[in-house]
């Protein structure tokens, strides 16, 4: 690593379009995370295949964890409901997930898929530099 690189922020290290690269995986897993749909974030684990293989389980690992901390995720959900005269309904809706854990898993998710396609981001510049230096002349001393 050159000088240079050593006093650049990590961020600085990769360059526009490895930035460009996470800032999508992490877009689709909002997305996905917003939407309550799978679709973007199966694409973004996808994207980021070989580092997923660990970020994925991990994810997983930590909200399994978190669930655990009382009034996080009710292990169950029921409600009821009932009509008004007017032919409307009005449910109420016991033991859905606390505000808290819903939004700070959909951060951990982002967190993490950004987080391994950095990984893979850093892993391809090292092979593209490992790549570059075995094929540079060695100079006569």
């Amino acid at each position: 690593m050159s000088p240079r690189a050593a006093r650049l922020p990590a961020w600085a290290v990769v360059g526009h379009w490895s930035r460009v690269y996470v800032i999508t995986v992490a877009a689709l897993v909002a997305a996905g995370m917003l939407l309550q749909s799978p679709g973007p974030f199966v694409l973004a684990a996808v994207m980021t295949l070989p580092s997923s293989i660990a970020a994925v389980p991990t994810y997983y690992v930590l909200y399994g964890i978190t669930a655990l901390i009382p009034g996080a995720n009710p292990s169950s959900s029921s409600g009821e409901g009932v009509s008004t005269p007017d032919g409307g309904t009005v449910s109420v809706v016991t033991g859905e997930p606390a505000l808290w854990f819903t939004v700070s898993m959909g951060v951990l998710a982002v967190v993490v898929m950004a987080l391994a396609a950095y990984a893979n981001a850093l892993a391809l510049k090292a092979i593209r530099e490992r790549a570059g230096h075995r094929h540079q002349p060695e100079l006569p001393a």
